[in-house]
Protein backbone atom coordinates (compact mmCIF):
# COMPACT_ATOMS: atom_id res chain seq x y z
CA UNK A 1 0.00 0.00 0.00
CA UNK A 2 1.22 3.46 -0.68
CA UNK A 3 1.36 6.60 1.53
CA UNK A 4 -0.77 8.93 0.11
CA UNK A 5 1.81 11.45 0.02
CA UNK A 6 -0.45 14.72 -0.39
CA UNK A 7 -2.30 14.09 3.11
CA UNK A 8 1.15 14.04 4.76
CA UNK A 9 2.67 17.64 6.46
CA UNK A 10 5.90 18.50 5.08
CA UNK A 11 7.58 17.14 8.20
CA UNK A 12 6.34 13.57 7.70
CA UNK A 13 7.16 13.66 4.02
CA UNK A 14 10.49 14.22 4.91
CA UNK A 15 10.23 12.20 7.87
CA UNK A 16 8.88 9.00 5.44
CA UNK A 17 11.82 9.71 2.81
CA UNK A 18 14.21 9.79 5.41
CA UNK A 19 12.97 6.32 6.35
CA UNK A 20 12.95 4.77 3.02
CA UNK A 21 15.38 6.32 1.16
CA UNK A 22 14.63 3.88 -2.13
CA UNK A 23 11.42 5.54 -2.63
CA UNK A 24 11.63 7.55 -5.70
CA UNK A 25 8.16 8.56 -5.67
CA UNK A 26 8.16 9.92 -2.02
CA UNK A 27 11.52 11.55 -3.17
CA UNK A 28 10.41 13.42 -6.37
CA UNK A 29 6.71 14.32 -4.26
CA UNK A 30 9.03 15.68 -1.42
CA UNK A 31 11.03 17.85 -4.34
CA UNK A 32 7.74 18.96 -5.81
CA UNK A 33 6.26 20.30 -2.13
CA UNK A 34 9.80 21.93 -1.57
CA UNK A 35 9.49 23.41 -4.86
CA UNK A 36 6.12 24.80 -4.23
CA UNK A 37 7.09 26.13 -0.81
CA UNK A 38 8.24 29.29 0.05
CA UNK A 39 12.32 28.86 1.18
CA UNK A 40 11.98 30.94 4.03
CA UNK A 41 9.44 28.69 5.47
CA UNK A 42 11.23 25.33 4.30
CA UNK A 43 14.16 26.15 5.27
CA UNK A 44 13.76 26.89 9.01
CA UNK A 45 12.28 23.50 9.60
CA UNK A 46 14.98 21.78 7.58
CA UNK A 47 18.68 20.22 9.37
CA UNK A 48 20.48 21.54 5.68
CA UNK A 49 23.20 18.70 6.38
CA UNK A 50 20.35 15.70 6.93
CA UNK A 51 18.88 17.46 3.61
CA UNK A 52 21.96 17.54 1.54
CA UNK A 53 23.14 14.13 2.53
CA UNK A 54 19.45 12.92 1.11
CA UNK A 55 19.36 14.77 -1.83
CA UNK A 56 23.92 13.56 -2.14
CA UNK A 57 22.47 9.70 -1.95
CA UNK A 58 19.73 10.02 -4.36
CA UNK A 59 21.96 11.74 -6.97
CA UNK A 60 24.46 9.16 -6.44
CA UNK A 61 21.88 6.43 -7.17
CA UNK A 62 20.69 7.52 -9.93
CA UNK A 63 24.10 7.11 -11.43
CA UNK A 64 24.65 3.56 -10.40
Amino acid sequence: MKSNFQTMTLRELKRYVLENRNDQTAFQALMDRVDSQVQAQVYEEVDIQQFSTLVDQHLNSQTV
